[in-house]
């Protein structure tokens, strides 16, 4: 949602898992970072009758400022500021930023894994994939959506009863081999499935892995809880914070039908990459596969 009166500074708000951002832009290239991050971050916009007065106090207020000089850009800024030269750097980094914020404001109450999560449009019935970085899950969720509802290519946040609250952040994504900076991309532009008003509920718990000499479909495997269990906890935030984390993680895995281990599926003309490919049936195949007990 846009703000700005004619003349102000532009100024958007938004959400990362629930909680609130109130972002203003800075700097000569304020008005061109401030139509990227929106048409980037469109599906995390607050609604229009988002009530700013009840909201006071509950927003972190983030300025990002985009100035190409380097003089204007070395006077001191604001604390709570991103600043650059460029707009692609910004851009990336804005990302961590604000979910490393969100997560740690949501630590106490949501278990939240470095993972992607694909959901049932019909029943809401979601799997979260999860696995460190280059395992493939923006790739894997930019493959599924377009079938599943996509709720988030990076972070996945589980409440205590099991509802997996949507993080429609843009997907970021490497255009160039070997650059650095990943292209955030809103999931609209790549024809993905919005969320609807359904609760989403957690019903499959997916380990990711790289094989590079599979080949074929998907290959499914249930793991015991004491195989999957190391990967599950690596892959999960504020796990020193938690009480008695090995015990409820299993605790978790054991309600949604224990933990399951994914290598990808691989047509035999694709490069040594690990993609996945976009098959009919694909995401009916696993959902039907993963879901486990209510």
């Amino acid at each position: 949602m846009r703000d700005s009166s004619v003349g102000d500074a532009p100024r958007l708000r938004l959400e990362a898992l629930e909680v609130r951002f109130d972002i203003s832009f800075a700097g000569s290239g304020a008005s061109e970072l401030a139509e990227s991050v929106g048409a980037a971050w469109e599906w995390c916009l607050l609604d229009p009758a988002y009530d700013e007065a009840e909201a006071e106090g509950r927003s972190h207020r983030l300025t990002l400022v985009l100035e190409p000089d380097v003089d204007r850009l070395s006077k001191p800024v604001e604390s709570g500021s991103l600043f650059g030269q460029d707009l692609p750097t910004i851009m990336d980094r804005l990302s961590p930023m604000l979910t490393r914020i969100a997560v740690t404001e949501r630590h106490q109450d949501l278990i939240m894994f470095h993972a992607c999560a694909v959901a049932d449009p019909a029943t809401g019935d979601t799997v979260v994939l999860y696995g460190p970085s280059g395992t493939g899950k923006t790739t894997l969720a930019r493959t599924l959506c377009t079938d599943l509802v996509y709720l988030s290519d990076e972070t996945a946040g589980v409440a205590p009863d099991l509802r997996v609250v949507p993080y429609v952040k843009p997907l970021s994504i490497i255009v160039t081999p070997g650059d650095g900076l990943k292209e955030q991309v809103s999931p609209s532009r790549l024809g993905l499935m919005r969320p609807g008003d359904l609760t989403y509920r957690l019903r499959g718990l997916v380990q990711l892995r790289r094989d590079p000499d599979h080949r074929g479909d998907a290959v499914l495997e249930p793991l015991a809880t004491v195989d999957g269990l190391p990967e599950l906890v690596a892959q999960t935030s504020y796990t020193r914070q938690m009480e008695r984390p090995l015990h409820r993680l299993a605790e978790l895995a054991h309600r949604v039908g224990g933990v399951r281990r994914v290598r990808p599926g691989r047509r035999h003309d694709q490069r040594r990459s690990g993609q996945y490919p976009a098959r009919p049936g694909t995401a009916a195949c696993l959902l039907g596969q993963l879901r486990g007990p209510a």
